[in-house]
């Protein structure tokens, strides 16, 4: 009798230990297969929560514009103009991210190996015809074409061209085409948008308007 009490309780104690037992986290950044050209992901920092909905105006932070240098900027405003030319984007979209991505420092390189004014990494800069990542005109153009290229894919959302263009398309298709909910992809759109927002005297995103509104059935009888 004794041993027929005892095997069920080890049972449900045993049971109760595995369910107990550490998971394995989940892998946040395995989509993130193309890391973007600039502002990489910190693969040692993992995102606070797992992802939740949200509406997209919650998504980033509130940040002013970060400063740069006017006289190193203007060393590549023609530059940067012509290459917005040939690839019809906004040169102040090129400028913000010239901003936030090296500071107009054609010589900067990240730890994880992003190089040039638009921090270009090895496998991007090779999948839009980029040799020398340190030369400015070859990074604006890699830049611009990655650039386009997101335009297109994402439908002109410029949140989410932004977004990828840090953390990569795969991870912003991962999370159903909304920005990722990594801590430095957040802070790297609301800093470009700021900057966006200073040079060019408008938001490049507009403010989005309500999706749903009440709308009430007319009266029945003459006010």
């Amino acid at each position: 009798m004794t041993n027929r009490l005892l095997l069920p309780a080890m049972l449900l104690a045993s049971s109760h230990a595995l369910a107990l037992s550490p998971q394995p986290a989940d892998d946040y950044l395995a989509d993130a297969v193309r890391p973007g050209l600039g502002a990489t992901l910190s693969f040692d920092a993992q995102p606070e929560a797992p992802p939740v909905p949200e509406t997209r105006g919650d998504a980033v932070p509130d940040v002013k514009a970060p400063g740069y240098n006017r006289q190193q900027a203007a060393l590549f405003s023609k530059l940067i103009h012509q290459v917005a030319r040939e690839h019809q984007l906004d040169p102040q979209l090129l400028h913000a991210i010239v901003t936030v991505e090296s500071g107009y420092n054609p010589g900067a390189t990240s730890p994880k190996g992003a190089q040039g004014l638009m921090q270009l990494m090895p496998d991007t800069a090779a999948r839009f015809g980029v040799r020398n990542r340190a030369d400015p005109l070859q990074s604006l153009r890699g830049g611009a074409r990655y650039l386009r290229f997101l335009q297109g894919h994402f439908k002109q959302d410029m949140t989410l061209v932004i977004a990828a263009y840090n953390a990569g398309e795969g991870a912003v298709g991962k999370y159903r085409n909304t920005i990722p909910p990594y801590r430095e992809t957040r802070e790297y759109v609301a800093k470009v948008l700021a900057s966006y927002e200073s040079r060019a005297g408008q938001p490049l995103v507009p403010v989005r308007q309500p999706r749903f509104q009440l709308i009430l059935p007319p009266p029945r009888y003459p006010l």
